[in-house]
């Protein structure tokens, strides 16, 4: 749910103080690390006090980066990074999901993730309007290794309309109970990984359990447990599909610490095995490659 009811938290000023002058781009192309961040929209990642240490792949190489004010990250969809939380770190985070932005002020209080404290706003995703091509410019310059010194300019016009969106907010069309809904199913997208439950996760939204499970039986036509293993199985075939990870390392990174069981879930979801699964994607994908007639 969000904290706060109006947009006077944003922190101008220090996006003033320190404005944008470098952008990193995180890479998907080595395996995501055990807890690392990876989801399927764009996020974009400014520190605003403090030192933001991560490691991040970039050229095909893992590689440890400290960002500081004045300095941002972006991944694009499934690109991962690995934070280190050190106290003192304070990180404007906003994550474009598929109709919402959501923005989080973070506020580290250990190098453990799950333990931060945030402040929550969200707004519509527009559809129109200069959002969507600039994200989409993001994505197209972070592919272009050549063109990442405009990477910041971009970052900055974005950054530019959100504030905009917080000050002339769109008419929304949807209840409260649906905008919590996307504000949860956005959450669960984000910390699949970790050992989540419907009382820690109604806990974090300071509403009961039952009134969760009530919000995604009502307005999700699913049930809290059920979009879960939904969104960790959609991973699991991410994971597959793109990366040699064993099975245990799979498993692991969506949140199931037990192999067999990950299976068993899995299996029933998907209709196939992991390793099935994981064969019948590369055979298809290797019969499209050969369909492509070479320039």
């Amino acid at each position: 749910m969000s904290d706060l009811i109006n947009p006077d938290w944003w922190p101008a000023r220090a996006l003033q103080r320190h404005p944008l002058r470098k952008v990193l781009a995180c890479g998907r192309r080595l395996n995501p690390p055990l807890f690392g961040h990876v989801v399927n929209f764009p996020r974009l990642e400014i520190p605003l006090h403090g030192v933001y240490r991560n490691q991040i792949e970039s050229g095909g190489t893992v590689t440890h980066v400290e960002l500081e004010p004045g300095t941002a990250l972006f991944a694009a969809p499934n690109c991962w990074n690995l934070p280190e939380w050190q106290p003192g770190l304070e990180l404007l985070s906003l994550s474009f999901g598929r109709s919402q932005v959501n923005l989080s002020l973070v506020s580290a209080r250990s190098k453990t993730y799950p333990q931060l404290a945030s402040q929550k706003y969200s707004l519509p995703r527009p559809i129109a309007g200069p959002v969507p091509h600039l994200l989409n410019a993001l994505e197209e310059l972070h592919a272009d290794e050549h063109a990442q010194a405009a990477l910041a300019d971009t970052a900055s016009a974005l950054l530019h309309c959100v504030e905009n969106l917080l000050q002339h907010p769109i008419a929304q069309s949807s209840g409260r109970a649906q905008t919590l809904l996307e504000e949860v199913r956005v959450f669960l997208q984000s910390h699949y990984q970790y050992e989540i439950t419907r009382d820690s996760v109604a806990e974090h939204f300071n509403i009961t359990p039952n009134h969760l499970s009530r919000l995604f039986q009502t307005h999700g036509r699913t049930t809290f447990s059920g979009y879960l293993t939904q969104v960790r199985i959609d991973r699991a075939k991410h994971l597959l599909s793109n990366y040699n990870l064993k099975l245990d390392d799979i498993a692991a990174r969506c949140g199931y610490h037990d192999t067999p069981y990950f299976c068993h879930v899995f299996k029933k979801a998907a209709t196939a095995t992991p390793m099935q699964f994981r064969l019948n994607t590369r055979r298809g994908n290797a019969l499209v490659n050969a369909s492509v007639p070479a320039e």
